[in-house]
């Protein structure tokens, strides 16, 4: 019967054990749970910063890029790019919001850019904008999710969705310079002033944020 005892004694000193144990892995876990969201957040942040400043500089270049285009006889393709242009600016001011919200710098900048010919410019401009859409904000999307930071997530969906039919428009352009059909380029655009996204014909309402068709900015 002692031993039946000590048997018992001990089983149950095991059973404090694992449980002390579970709770300590647990406190573990959270922390790092709790450490890597911090993490996230702060990330998310000066991602949003390097988005700003990158939306801001094509807001510039696209509108020097409409310039140029003008000036080289390409007058659909320069209104494409002040469509563009619009819709960028449209990513910097949300993104300028997120930012301010958590109550951080928003850059001051000066933007940087090379006028190239027309024809450089679109090739450039393809390359520059699927990397935002197909790496860029993919990868910052991950760390809003991560940080829960649902705004963030948001104002950088609408710029990555926007980016990728920006892509395509420029594809459009650069094909009909080299197969010489500039004629069949659109000749008016409208862009969502919530969300940027860019359209050749306008939708009832926005395909992003919903966005009435009467409140679109007009470029013909």
């Amino acid at each position: 019967m002692k031993n039946l005892r000590i048997s018992q004694y001990v089983y149950l000193v095991l059973i404090c054990c694992l449980v002390i144990s579970s709770c300590n892995n647990k406190n573990v876990e959270a922390k790092t749970t709790t450490k890597q969201h911090m993490d996230a957040g702060i990330k998310t942040i000066e991602n949003m910063q390097s988005a700003y400043k990158g939306e801001k500089t094509a807001t510039a270049k696209y509108k020097a890029f409409s310039k140029k285009a003008e000036e080289e006889g390409y007058h659909n393709i320069a209104l494409l790019y002040n469509a563009v242009s619009a819709a960028e600016n449209i990513h910097a001011i949300n993104h300028k919001a997120v930012i301010e919200d958590a109550g951080a710098t928003v850059p001051v900048i000066k933007p940087e850019y090379k006028v190239k010919s027309t024809k450089e410019n679109l090739s450039d401009d393809i390359n520059g904008e699927a990397y935002e859409a197909k790496t860029m904000y993919p990868d910052f999307l991950k760390t809003a999710e991560t940080a829960d930071n649902q705004i963030a997530f948001l104002s950088l969906t609408y710029a990555m969705k926007t980016e990728q039919k920006h892509k395509v428009f420029f594809e459009q352009a650069l094909g009909d310079i080299n197969s010489n059909t500039l004629n069949s380029l659109p000749s008016e655009y409208f862009v969502c002033p919530a969300c940027g996204n860019t359209y050749t014909t306008a939708p009832r309402h926005c395909d992003f944020s919903l966005t009435e068709r009467e409140k679109f900015i007009g470029f013909k």
